[in-house]
């Protein structure tokens, strides 16, 4: 049933509404605020006879422009990581390069963690494989994944230890590195497309860990520390620097009941959620809508840091998951509930524009894999399906 608010309070309620809403009144909604107000009125999705739909999908992103990188494999998933360093090396190091006098004597690469998921006690191990061509951040995805050439056959890595605190180290196959520095000094006799950082497929792990990734400040990214020799001279170490970094998480949508969709990060896990608002009258003015999801508290599962909020878009197109950016709206945690204002939405809907639905992201989509488990259009409690109120004035009828 829709609720009439008294008209005693009718107008100090009205410009209570309108004033206290983040979503100030636009452009959508002004064209009605001229009209002398005769009733307010609550439509509430959770008693009122609106039809909803709300279904979970994965959305696949490359996810090279994201801070951190993934590695290991819990819950749905599977994360791999790709790196490739450059060098920037001095003129006299490089002419001993093409003379071949230098010999490298070590190598090893340093990433700084700054996440885990899944048990913190479980064993973490990974292998690291030479690339055999090239692949782009920008582009590469987990759809490109089973295409990429890698020399599987032998671990390059070997010392493989959590250094003190949140520093993890690994060394490196000096031969690899050897024709990287080669290539350095002479493209046309050796190849530079980098490393494959695997989790090991022996070990039944339930962790992910995540790592810093490039960033343009250079602090606490992955660095290479290649150390040669020019015998009878000296011993020098060169550095190698992050170019390009990814990381590739494999899995399919969470299942986390069939009452609920899930919402991932770095997989990812979206949602779309529709509400038939045919019964909301044209000639109104929408002053608040507020909508709530109710959070699966067992079936979610977090990491050691994450951005506990959610992002609601509206759709231009749901076919093609086309959204409409100038409409953003952050759903917060709020016990068991997200909550959030999306009344310009609504307000977008009531003024002719097409109501393809909502598509529902974690508001930090490429950092961590946590899984929010929500409750979905079919809950069998009604109070815990996604609930929708909105608040509008109607004018006086003559």
């Amino acid at each position: 049933m829709i609720k009439y608010i008294s008209l005693i309070f009718l107008s100090a309620i009205s410009i209570f509404l309108i004033v206290s809403c983040n979503d100030s009144p636009t452009d959508l909604g002004t064209e009605f605020l001229s009209q002398d107000v005769g009733e307010v009125l609550i439509l509430n999705s959770s008693v009122d006879s609106v039809p909803q739909a709300s279904y979970g999908f994965k959305n696949v992103f490359a996810l090279g422009g994201a801070s951190q990188l993934l590695l290991g494999k819990a819950e749905n998933v599977t994360s791999h990581v790709l790196l490739k360093f450059i060098f920037a090396i001095p003129d006299s190091i490089n002419r001993e390069l093409k003379l071949r006098n230098l010999t490298v004597i070590d190598s090893y690469v340093e990433m700084f963690k700054n996440y885990s998921f899944g048990d913190s006690n479980a064993t973490f191990d990974y292998n690291v494989y030479k690339v055999n061509e090239q692949w782009s951040s920008s582009t590469f995805t987990a759809d490109s994944f089973s295409f990429l050439d890698i020399d599987n056959s032998l671990d390059l890595s070997f010392n493989r230890s959590p250094g003190n605190g949140s520093l993890y180290s690994f060394h490196l196959d000096t031969t690899l590195a050897s024709s990287w520095l080669q290539n350095y000094a002479d493209s046309s006799v050796a190849s530079n497309y980098g490393i494959l950082l695997s989790p090991d497929t022996i070990i039944t792990t339930q962790k992910v860990l995540g790592f810093n990734a490039f960033n343009i400040n250079g602090e606490n990214d992955p660095r290479l520390r290649i150390v040669v020799q020019k015998p009878g001279a000296y011993i020098d170490t060169l550095i190698g620097f992050i170019a390009t970094d990814l990381s590739v998480v494999l899995g399919e949508v969470p299942n986390v009941g069939t009452e609920n969709f899930a919402i991932q990060s770095s997989l990812t896990s979206e949602a779309k959620l529709i509400f038939d608002l045919s019964v909301i009258p044209k000639d109104i003015v929408i002053n608040s809508a507020t909508l709530t999801l109710t959070v699966d508290t067992l079936a979610t599962k977090v990491g050691s840091s994450f951005t506990n909020k959610l992002n609601v878009y509206l759709l231009d197109d749901s076919v093609k998951n086309k959204l409409n950016t100038n409409y953003l709206y952050t759903l917060e945690r709020k016990g068991a509930t997200f909550t959030g204002s999306i009344t310009n939405i609504i307000r977008a809907w009531n003024n002719s524009v097409s109501n393809q639905g909502l598509l529902i992201k974690a508001a930090s989509e490429f950092w961590g894999v946590e899984i929010f488990a929500i409750k979905g259009s079919n809950a069998t409690l009604i109070e815990q399906r996604p609930k929708l109120e909105i608040v509008y004035s109607r004018g006086k009828k003559n």
